[in-house]
């Protein structure tokens, strides 16, 4: 009996230890930016939260590896992302399904919206083409501002936007999500 007992203790324990196991190897191939989970599922049932030590560690960690944009939470019709620019984007936009919110975190740009796009033409490739967004090459009669550290900026769908100057570098979080 006592033999038995054992064996049913040992296993449990190789049981606990392989799914601990799993546990480890599946959250090792999660790609991480400043501790939190890039493209986590957007959960419907629990919080979550984004504490601003990670905020910046993630902007830092960006900015080590030069990126421009990282995906932090996908909901399929909304996501947020953080974004930094160092240059003026190449060409303008407008989302045909989508707003956008941008918060600027740091630094100084210009923005410029509004207006029409010049040279338009339906965007190529990824989810932006299959939901009517239009590339351009800029913006004509559109207004521009700068904006800094602090600033919110609301571009609904359909608007042209377009990051026209950068003065150093600007960080900002991106929410987007569908309006239509």
């Amino acid at each position: 009996m006592r033999a038995m007992g054992i064996g049913i203790c040992v296993g449990v324990m190789i049981a606990l230890a392989a799914v601990a196991g799993l546990s480890q190897t599946g959250s090792s191939q999660q790609k991480m930016l400043g501790g939190m989970v890039l493209g986590l599922p957007a959960p419907t049932s629990r919080t979550v939260d984004w504490p601003a030590a990670n905020i910046s560690a993630g902007f830092k960690e960006m900015v080590g590896k030069k990126l421009e944009s990282q995906r932090i939470l996908e909901g399929g019709v909304f996501n947020f992302n953080l974004r930094r620019e160092t240059a003026a984007e190449e060409g303008a936009g407008t989302h045909g399904k989508k707003a956008d919110l941008y918060i600027i975190r740091s630094g100084e740009a210009t923005l410029t919206t509004d207006g029409e796009l010049i040279t338009p033409k339906p965007a190529e490739g990824g989810a932006g083409a299959k939901e009517g967004d239009i590339d351009g090459t800029g913006i004509r009669s559109g207004k521009s501002r700068t904006v800094r550290a602090g600033d919110v900026i609301f571009i609904p769908a359909g608007v042209p936007h377009q990051i026209t100057a950068v003065n150093g570098e600007v960080q900002f979080l991106l929410f987007r999500w569908d309006t239509r």
